[in-house]
């Protein structure tokens, strides 16, 4: 089981096209992924509609810094602490009119009320925005890439899952090193890696259980005896009759 690679530069990124499942509107939503982050580039882009100052939704982490863009401003600009060569599970979640972010499953700051129509008609770029560029690319791994469009996946802390999100019925995206689930996806430059969180749950080959020898139905294989003209040939008018010490089963 690997996770997607991404190299860090303006040539490594996946690119959605524009549609109405890239565009949540005013109603719930939940974006979520798992990162390993490895750059040191300036403002790494995670994803992002649009270009700054202008986006229309995106997150960037710049500096150790967690950005939420909303329409052109941010929320957030909080520390995340360490976040290179460590697994994060962060999520941006949409309840009725107010947003929430979470880091691995904790409230990463104060949920806030949120009435953006994020309806843009540009592209959803992950791993970088709008315009490519080095210093706005993401390098590193995600084990998966969720969008919930309609749906509200979280609304208070929680654990967070050892293994690959369900696709619910409001799934649009899942992206992940094993295949894609949504429609009009690029891929550039962007590689699978054998690495996971340490306490996701892998594929496991079922042991076969060794069933017991069966005890022979004979006791004795050593001689077999046949009674005397029980082995007959006849051809014409000559008779062969065999009376020997055969092998026999007891």
């Amino acid at each position: 089981m690997s996770s997607l690679s991404f190299v860090g530069d303006s040539t490594s990124y996946i690119s959605i096209s524009s549609s109405n499942d890239t565009k949540m509107g005013s109603g719930d939503f939940t974006i979520e992924w798992y990162q390993y982050q490895t750059d040191s580039n300036s403002f790494p882009r995670i994803f992002q509609i649009g270009n700054y100052p202008s986006t229309s939704i995106g997150v960037s982490i710049e500096g150790g810094s967690f950005y939420f863009w909303t329409n052109g401003s941010f929320r957030g600009g909080v520390s995340v602490g360490s976040i290179k060569n460590v697994w994060i599970h962060f999520a941006i979640v949409r309840s009725s009119g107010t947003t929430s972010i979470y880091k691995n499953g904790s409230l990463l700051f104060s949920s806030f009320s949120d009435s953006a129509n994020y309806n843009s008609s540009l592209d959803l770029l992950i791993g970088n925005e709008t315009t490519r560029s080095n210093n706005a690319s993401f390098g590193g791994y995600m084990a998966y890439f969720h969008i919930i469009k309609g749906e509200a996946k979280y609304t208070s802390s929680f654990t967070v899952s050892n293994t690959f999100p369900t696709v619910s019925i409001g799934t649009v995206y899942l992206l992940k090193a094993s295949g894609n689930i949504g429609s009009n996806i690029t891929v550039s430059n962007v590689g699978t890696v054998s690495l996971l969180p340490s306490e996701f749950i892998t594929e496991t080959i079922p042991v076969l259980s060794v069933l017991p020898l069966r005890t022979p139905a004979f006791s004795n294989n050593h001689l077999v005896y046949y009674k005397p003209g029980s082995l007959s040939s006849t051809s014409g008018s000559t008779s062969v009759t065999n009376s020997r010490a055969k092998m026999r089963r007891t």
